[in-house]
């Protein structure tokens, strides 16, 4: 009886600190345009799970990305927030 709960207080310690921290992300990414144009700004959503470092390196980022093409400059920026 001893050793079974010696086991059994072994898997619960290492469940609970063996397991990489894992979240439910979201990335939303908001596309403009310099110029009026019908149906900007744009919108879209992407929802996925990350784990460990993973987790570190997309919660909380911003980036933001910027094209000029004929004077007309399109800007992108993708926002992760994960809970």
């Amino acid at each position: 009886m001893k050793k079974f709960f010696l086991i059994g207080s072994a898997l619960v310690l290492f469940g609970a600190y063996g397991c990489e921290k894992c979240k439910d992300c979201t990335t939303t990414t908001t596309t403009t345009v310099s110029v009026p144009v019908p149906g900007y700004p744009q919108t879209t959503t992407t929802t996925f799970e990350a784990c460990g470092d993973e987790l570190k390196d997309v919660d909380g980022k911003v980036i933001t990305s910027k094209t000029t093409v004929q004077g007309i400059t399109a800007t992108a920026t993708a926002r992760t927030v994960c809970k």
